[in-house]
């Protein structure tokens, strides 16, 4: 598995297991024994998923194996995400022990604050008054930021970055940080390409981690001809023609999947390369369509899909 370098030094796998979904325990130990099996070292995972505790149960007993299926916890890479209602600088550092505490796997590698809304903290995870619109707090993203500078200080995580944010977002944070985001994990695949978001994180030396590669299994994305006729000539399915079209615009992937064949597939696309008249070709399917809206925090003054991107 190729590996990118981030902005702190530290190495990250090109290709990871997105856990989204995967709340049952026996499901998630057998996707996370079928991803490490195939070659997977790329672990994705956040607090609002509700599986950090089955992920580290099982990566737990993984380490102690002494059959060739053993891993050490030095060669994975797991990532977990700071939620909506803990945005104030203290609850930063009590998010990120609940959630160190619920893996118990000695650190985590990568911890993004997951959206840069801040609700409402001590009660839901999603917090709703009467109108069905989420009970925002006025908390910045750059106070928010500087909990999650405080955190690696102290030494809680290896590396911090953000989930979800816009060019202006990272504008802020990136005038005020004593530590840069080393990655912004956005949804980016040929309905939603965002050209000009990935520019400025690329420019800007933030490390970009596609969500929804596939637009959540959109059938219409997934019968596209141009997909189609790419996939024939390369002997590949659709979504690794997605998947080596992200990989060559330089965007790691966190595609979710419980199928291990899936799993397999989703990783063999080192084989082949795209031509640049081809990546322009899916470039242009892009129809701006959002699979991941959170419409419910629309007037949220950090709701991030509000304006459109400028550099």
């Amino acid at each position: 598995m190729p590996y990118l370098k981030l902005n702190d030094s530290r190495q990250m796998p090109m290709i990871g297991m997105g856990t989204l979904g995967i709340v049952d325990r026996n499901t998630l130990r057998n996707v996370i024994e079928d991803g490490i099996h195939v070659g997977y070292r790329h672990i994705d995972t956040a607090y609002f998923y509700k599986n950090e505790a089955f992920l580290g149960e099982k990566l737990r007993e993984i380490f102690k194996r002494k059959d060739h299926y053993r891993v050490k916890r030095s060669d994975l890479f797991v990532t977990s995400k700071l939620w909506n209602t803990r945005h104030s600088r203290f609850e930063v550092i009590e998010g990120l022990i609940e959630s160190n505490m619920k893996l118990n796997i000695g650190y985590i590698d990568l911890y993004l604050v997951h959206f840069p809304m801040a609700w409402e903290e001590g009660g839901k995870d999603i917090p709703l008054d009467a109108n069905g619109l989420t009970k925002d707090t006025n908390i910045s993203v750059v106070d928010t930021w500087k909990g999650m500078e405080d955190a690696q200080r102290m030494g809680m995580v290896r590396s911090i970055g953000v989930s979800n944010f816009n060019v202006d977002q990272l504008t802020r944070i990136l005038i005020h940080a004593a530590i840069r985001p080393v990655v912004n994990q956005i949804e980016v695949n040929p309905y939603l390409t965002e050209e000009c978001l990935v520019r400025f994180c690329q420019k800007s030396g933030i490390q970009v981690v596609a969500y929804s590669p596939f637009s959540k299994g959109n059938q219409t994305l997934m019968n596209e001809p141009v997909l189609k006729k790419l996939a024939f000539k390369y002997h590949k399915s659709v979504p690794q023609v997605i998947m080596r079209w992200l990989l060559q615009r330089g965007i790691a992937i966190v595609p979710g999947t419980i199928h291990k064949e899936r799993l397999i597939e989703n990783i063999n696309v080192f084989d082949f390369k795209l031509s640049e008249k081809e990546m322009l070709r899916i470039s242009r399917l892009n129809r701006n369509w959002r699979r991941t809206e959170l419409p419910y925090s629309r007037y949220n003054a950090e709701y991030p899909y509000r304006r459109m991107c400028y550099e």
